[in-house]
């Protein structure tokens, strides 16, 4: 995606952790000597290492580099684990201001029972640190696994909790929901636009897949081609007005699978609720979709997939966070955001020759052809 390649070319630090007199950002000795530096931990005291989900999969980031850090915490001396997170893509680094704003919106979150880890401030107070250019925050980690397919306990859960955030991030304050308005994310992609994004999809990166015969071509083409198959479920939207409801409700924007993790002891309970870094003023509807796509990630047969979407608009539609009409803008919301990061996707691998294996997660994870999916099943 646009910024990828300083995104890239800084991650590679986090493969070198080398100790030398100069650490790069984000190497293990350098996130040591901000870890002292800035949240007073003695010297020496700190183990990392990289962070992994509990299966060793790389967690979906492709401009943080995260690691896990266990500290002595507290009176006695016993050790707590945090995650330390480097925001290395410039490109995707928040004003200052923003993390205060993020913190107590957050901690809002925490006092209604919605499973988070606020940041622990620095030694100053700061919600963050910047250092070498880079953000860095230290959170609490907490325990729990993200799902790569869901059961229908699992997914009825994700639907409770994030339907309980939607909640809370509706009822926020006034005063907070303003104080954020100055604080846009990065889209971090060359055309936001998704109707100038689907015609160049179509039109000019559509014909470079088909052509392309390696294995990256096969990834891509397919996906392109589903942009085609649901551009008339994007038309319905445009003329339903579906954009009418943006930039006025404060989103988390990326309440997708991998950022619910589930309880070890109990699977059905989603233990914390992950990566607020896209919080921003935007189309609630957004949230809700991504909640809608989780609850049809159900292992099953339709019938099941059917049981859980239903359930999730049952409860919805309960607790006043869907109006009449808008479960039919969920899907289209959701491929309206999807659209430009998939074609910046399509540009990594066609044109800018940046191949990752994380763009199969991520053209998985927004994928055109299961939001259609999705919506059939909402819809009915």
């Amino acid at each position: 995606m646009a910024g990828s390649e300083l995104g890239h070319a800084t991650a590679e630090s986090l493969r070198n952790t080398d100790f030398d007199e100069t650490p790069r950002p984000g190497s293990a000795e350098w996130v040591t000597q901000v870890v002292e530096a800035h949240w007073g931990v003695t010297l020496g005291s700190a183990v990392l290492r990289p962070l992994a989900s509990a299966s060793g999969e790389r967690p979906l980031s492709h401009t943080s580099g995260l690691w896990r850090v266990s500290l002595p915490w507290g009176r006695d001396g016993e050790r707590a684990a945090f995650v330390f997170k480097a925001q290395l893509n410039a490109a995707a680094i928040r004003p200052l201001e923003f993390h205060g704003l993020k913190r107590r919106i957050m901690k809002i979150c925490a006092e209604q029972g919605v499973p988070v880890a606020v940041a622990v401030p620095a030694v100053d107070g700061s919600p963050v640190v910047r250092r070498d250019g880079v953000d860095c925050e230290l959170a609490p980690l907490l325990p729990g696994t993200a799902r790569r397919t869901l059961t229908s306990a699992q997914a009825a859960g994700v639907a409770s909790t994030g339907l309980t955030l939607r909640s809370v991030l509706d009822g926020l304050p006034d005063s907070l929901v303003q104080a954020l308005e100055p604080y846009p994310v990065d889209p971090l992609v060359e055309e936001e636009r998704w109707q100038v994004a689907l015609d160049d999809a179509l039109g000019r990166l559509l014909p470079l897949a088909v052509h392309r015969t390696d294995e990256w071509g096969r990834v891509i083409a397919p996906v392109l081609r589903q942009l085609e198959h649901c551009k008339p479920l994007l038309d319905r939207f445009v003329a339903a007005d579906g954009d009418a409801a943006r930039n006025t409700s404060v989103v988390h924007g990326d309440l997708h699978r991998h950022h619910f993790l589930f309880d070890e002891l109990r699977e059905d309970r989603v233990s914390a609720v992950l990566d607020f870094d896209n919080l921003r003023l935007g189309n609630r509807l957004l949230d809700l979709a991504w909640i809608a796509r989780t609850a049809d990630h159900v292992a099953g047969t339709r019938a099941v997939r059917q049981r859980s979407t239903t359930a999730f608009v049952k409860a919805a539609e309960s607790a006043g966070l869907l109006g009449p009409g808008e479960t039919r803008l969920l899907m289209p919301t959701l491929m309206a955001y999807a659209v430009p990061v998939v074609v910046d996707i399509a540009k990594d691998i066609l044109e800018r020759d940046i191949l990752d294996d994380l763009w199969i997660e991520y053209l998985d994870l927004l994928s055109p052809a299961h939001m259609t999916e999705t919506h059939a099943l909402l819809t009915g």
